[in-house]
């Protein structure tokens, strides 16, 4: 019986212009191995299953980036539901009043714009609240979402002051969003200085190439410069892998 090959969830929440974006990146990349390590185009066909590992590794990124836009955005939402508590709205209405600030602040297209739509749609059909919030934390897997969900779901159940326990956790969750802006503003200096240091090894070639023509030419369509070649890109790819993890800093 055939098994049926699941795409990743990650390359699947990709839209057409990013997944296009990647896939040339992906093209590019294997040309420049191509020509940079080996200079034969049967080798640099044969490496073009590289793109997909590529294009996964990018789906990643990206999806850690939506990620971040979205806590920031439901910091926005938990700020606006606070608000409208304080102002005498109801939880529900208070949720409703979100949808419409969140939608001024950042537009319909926005993550959390369209999770509040799907909430909206919820309590139009007489679902409750809290298993509302619930699911919202099961499609975006933030741990601050479950633990808003859980407040509220505690907050329902023991008929404590939720206001009060709203604005405990807008504190907890802005300090966390504060943090991770210092941190992102500390790296992305590093961020950029690591991109650079990935390009030297290209331009010191180019370089050498353009100033001893037929320098690195014992290095090609030969088995000995291929296997030679091929370990220094092995290298080179973990040393890219190596420098990325060096500067990511999980919260």
């Amino acid at each position: 019986m055939k098994k049926n090959l699941k795409m990743p969830e990650s390359v699947l929440k990709l839209d057409k212009r990013e997944l296009a974006v990647y896939l040339l990146q992906g093209v590019l990349i294997v040309i420049l191995f191509g020509y940079f390590f080996y200079r034969s185009v049967i080798i640099t066909i044969c490496l073009m299953p590289v793109i997909y590992p590529y294009i996964l590794y990018k789906s990643r990124e990206a999806e850690k980036k939506r990620d971040m836009q979205l806590l920031m955005q439901f910091k926005e939402m938990i700020n606006s539901v606070s608000g409208s508590l304080h102002a005498g709205y109801s939880l529900e209405n208070a949720f409703t009043e979100a949808l419409k600030d969140m939608r001024q602040m950042y537009g319909d297209k926005a993550d959390i714009v369209k999770e509040l739509m799907i909430i909206r749609s919820g309590l139009d059909n007489n679902r409750d609240i809290v298993s509302l919030v619930h699911d919202l934390a099961l499609r975006s897997r933030l741990s601050e979402i479950e633990s808003f969900a859980g407040v509220l779901s505690v907050g329902r159940r023991s008929g404590g002051n939720l206001t009060d326990n709203m604005e405990s956790y807008v504190r907890v969750i802005e300090e966390k969003a504060a943090v991770i802006q210092e941190i992102e503003t500390m790296v992305s200096a590093r961020r950029f200085e690591q991109r650079i240091m990935n390009a030297v090894p290209f331009l010191i070639i180019f370089y050498v190439e353009l100033t001893n023509k037929g320098f690195f030419k014992i290095l090609y369509n030969n088995l000995f410069g291929n296997i030679v070649m091929t370990v220094t890109l092995g290298i080179y790819i973990l040393s890219v892998y190596l420098s990325k993890k060096i500067i990511e800093i999980e919260v």
